[in-house]
């Protein structure tokens, strides 16, 4: 989009839909507030409001959750304990349908304990919800409400997911909850509402991409609602009413959340304003991917010497996730001006190829998609 701003693309826009239908109205739930007044269900009152009137207009809503299973985690209420993959580090999430823990990342699965491994306690819990808690919620507060759910667990089978979107389609179901397979590309002329549920959960991954497809996905999942005859309208829920991606998406508005994003991209040292480098050490003995990661930086700083006005930083750490399927993962985290950037990038594959060592994977990534 820059490069269109910079004059170096044609920038075509779509200024209407089709027929000149309006988008839908959209508002923001805050759910801090929801809290304080008592709700700690995961559906706000005006959501429960909004779908509803929706059923008794005999039209059909779309629910948006950007998770799959019954919830994200599970959690110890008395010490803290998240019980987590052996082998990945990361949380495990709760399957209700066959009642087993799984690894997200490794497909490693587990029994669902009865009590804390650590502390013993009976206090133990799932933590946020998820798609099948969200079908489980919605049919206790709209029993007569005909209910489907989209997620990579519904459509495994391999004529689910057509099955499940034509069922939807002819009118046989009057929610469709999902994951991000329901969040563009469909077109349902009976819909005129859609909920967001968690709008910010993808706020805070951790990397310079967050805000750009938290926008992204708002507004394309608000195009769902209203695309026939029917006005649409969109019940976004967020525990950050404030942030400003919340007020350009709601307004629709493009280029004044470009404007404000490529201004803080600017100030924080991010793409497109420099090239980000990230060099990936893994292996299984974690004594030889840090001997590695250690010559690969020492290298790497001996070209930043010859190019001292280029480096704009460089670090090494280990990975947010450490360990995936028994292998440790380092990182070397390099920002470049773009000047002279190709001829700095070949040095670094060079150190990072002259570092490697037996068993151990080395993997140099361009301004990478994900820093997991």
């Amino acid at each position: 989009y820059k490069e269109a701003m910079d004059g170096n693309f044609q920038l075509i826009k779509l200024l209407r839909r089709v027929e000149n239908r309006v988008m839908p109205e959209m508002e923001i739930v805050d759910m801090c507030k929801e809290l304080r007044e008592g709700n700690q269900s995961i559906i706000s009152s005006r959501l429960v409001a909004a779908l509803g009137e929706t059923l008794n207009r005999k039209e059909q809503a779309m629910i948006f959750l950007n998770r799959r299973g019954f919830s994200a985690f599970m959690i110890c209420r008395k010490c803290g304990k998240v019980l987590k993959c052996e082998d990945c580090e990361v949380s495990l999430t709760l399957h209700k349908e066959d009642n087993r823990l799984k690894c997200h990342y490794c497909g490693r699965q587990y029994t669902v304990p009865t009590v804390c491994p650590e502390c013993g306690s009976a206090s133990i819990r799932y933590g946020r919800d998820g798609t099948e808690k969200i079908v489980s919620d919605l049919k206790k507060q709209f029993p007569n409400a005909r209910i489907l759910r989209m997620d990579n667990d519904t459509t495994r089978q391999k004529a689910s997911y057509v099955n499940i979107l034509g069922s939807f389609a002819k009118g046989e179901a009057d929610i469709l909850v999902g994951t991000q397979m329901i969040a563009k590309g469909h077109d349902f002329a009976n819909v005129t509402l859609v909920g967001i549920l968690d709008a910010d959960m993808s706020l805070y991954y951790g990397d310079y991409h967050s805000v750009e497809r938290t926008f992204q996905l708002v507004t394309q999942v608000s195009g769902r609602a209203g695309r026939d005859v029917l006005p649409g309208r969109v019940i976004l829920q967020t525990y950050s009413p404030k942030h400003y991606i919340f007020y350009f998406a709601s307004k629709y508005d493009y280029d004044g959340f470009y404007n404000k994003e490529i201004n803080t991209r600017e100030v924080t040292d991010f793409p497109p304003f420099v090239k980000i480098v990230r060099v990936l050490i893994a292996g299984a003995d974690e004594a030889e991917v840090v001997k590695c990661t250690k010559t690969a930086l020492y290298k790497i700083k001996e070209t930043e010497k010859e190019y001292p006005l280029d480096f704009r930083y460089i670090k090494a750490t280990k990975s947010p996730i450490t360990r995936i399927e028994n292998k440790y993962r380092y990182q070397i985290f390099i920002k470049l001006r773009r000047e002279r950037e190709e001829e700095i990038i070949s040095k670094i594959y060079k150190a990072a190829e002259e570092s490697r060592l037996e068993d151990i994977s080395i993997f140099v990534e361009l301004n990478p998609q994900n820093l997991s």
